[in-house]
């Protein structure tokens, strides 16, 4: 072989050499930071695959990896990833976070909330991870936890208006509407542009007794968004909150005639007619609410109250066994449930109802002494003796609250 050939093959050899040299961890780093800021999640990603090849122990690249699969959709994969960060690193917040936030996106809601409650205890003071557990207890219905986190994370991050919108919703939930307002009102001082939080202040001024105000923020909406529905349907559920049924039942015609499939315009129209003792068009209304929405539980309810006031019990409890069959926490249905099947003479099934509605509401003294009147019916004398034991102890409590106002009002 010549000189010169020899010289060449050793060239090539050293160049294949070079090629195949692996990169560092320094060298891998680098190139994962310049993809990011170049915006190249799939070329980070395949940097970060690979610091997690050569530092199979290092929580922090599990976790990079993790996260950029997750941005890139693959939810799955960025599970494995953050499971094994947090195996590597247990007091790994951020990996925590990271993994409850992917199984949430994942439809996994029990794992999801275990991962991120560990973030939270973790990181107590990290406004992000709370706010993410509290959008999650309000999202699955623990409107009590959501309230506890949520509240947390508005004091940690206090201009975040999405916290506060979230709070606001967690509190109208549970009925909490004067602190609903004010959440809500801290989200339209931070966000006053969207009119989503908007809605949902003149909503929460407007069950809290201050209807007027609620119409201002409505019709501030309508300003530059005229044709927004569910906005029309709230400036009606206003007029009826101020006692101003004919302009409530003005408005929500208009609505219903411009959009007849708007079931929450004609329950609302269904209860303004029934206000005035104008049952035909409340019974109506509420059936076309009750046929266009069937999973609107108020609207059974509200239905099932016209039809007893029409003197058609059958029907009310069909209503009533729908709404509590669609909101099975609703304790006014199962009331008035059991109420109507005792009239009706169905002894089993008013228990049951009323066994279902004092679960729900143990301080309610009407609940527990017509249970009592059914057991003893029933044979029961122990049940029967125990429920309107509890009924008189909440009468006695009520007397007693009742008597320690009057003193303090002399």
């Amino acid at each position: 072989m010549s000189a010169k050939r020899t010289l060449l093959a050793c060239l090539l050899i050293r160049a294949f050499s070079v090629a195949q040299t692996p990169a560092t961890v320094p060298e891998l780093e680098a190139s994962a930071r310049q993809r990011l800021a170049a915006h190249d999640a799939a070329g980070a990603l395949v940097a970060y695959e690979k610091l997690a090849l050569l530092v199979p122990k290092s929580a922090v690249y599990q976790d990079e990896a993790g996260f950029l699969l997750a941005a890139t959709n693959r939810s799955a994969e960025a599970i494995q990833h953050f499971e094994r960060a947090t195996q590597l690193d247990p007091k790994m917040a951020q990996a925590w976070f990271h993994l409850g936030a992917a199984l949430w996106i994942a439809q996994q809601a029990g794992p999801a909330v275990e991962a991120l409650r560990k973030a939270v205890v973790l990181a107590p003071a990290n406004g992000d991870y709370r706010f993410r557990l509290g959008t999650v207890y309000n999202e699955t219905g623990h409107f009590k936890d959501a309230t506890r986190e949520l509240s947390q994370a508005s004091r940690l991050a206090p201009s975040n208006p999405r916290i506060w919108e979230t709070l606001g919703n967690a509190y109208e939930r549970q009925h909490l509407f004067k602190e609903a307002r004010d959440a809500y009102r801290q989200a339209v001082q931070l966000d006053p542009k969207n009119d989503t939080v908007r809605n949902g202040y003149g909503n929460a001024l407007v069950r809290s007794g201050n209807p007027g105000a609620g119409l201002q923020e409505f019709r501030r909406i309508l300003e530059h968004d005229p044709n927004n529905v569910r906005v029309e349907v709230n400036i009606g559920y206003a007029y009826i909150g101020a006692g101003d049924f004919q302009a409530a039942i003005k408005q929500l015609s208009a609505v219903t005639r411009k959009h007849p499939d708007d079931a929450g315009a004609h329950y609302d129209l269904g209860i303004a007619y029934k206000s005035i003792d104008d049952l035909p068009h409340a019974r109506a209304e509420l059936e076309q609410a009750v046929h266009l929405e069937p999973a609107l539980a108020e609207a059974h309810y509200s239905l099932a109250l016209t039809y007893i006031d029409a003197g058609l019990p059958k029907e009310a409890i069909d209503q009533l066994r729908a709404a509590v069959a669609q909101r099975p926490t609703y304790n006014d249905a199962w009331y008035i449930l059991g109420a109507t099947l005792t009239q009706q003479g169905d002894a089993d099934g008013a228990i049951e109802a009323l066994k279902q509605s004092v679960a729900l509401d143990n301080l309610n003294a009407a609940a527990w002494n017509n249970l009592g009147l059914l057991l003893r019916r029933k044979g029961d004398k122990a049940g029967a003796q125990d429920a309107f034991a509890k009924a008189a102890a909440i009468r006695k409590a009520e007397e007693a609250e009742k008597e320690k106002r009057l003193g303090q009002d002399k």
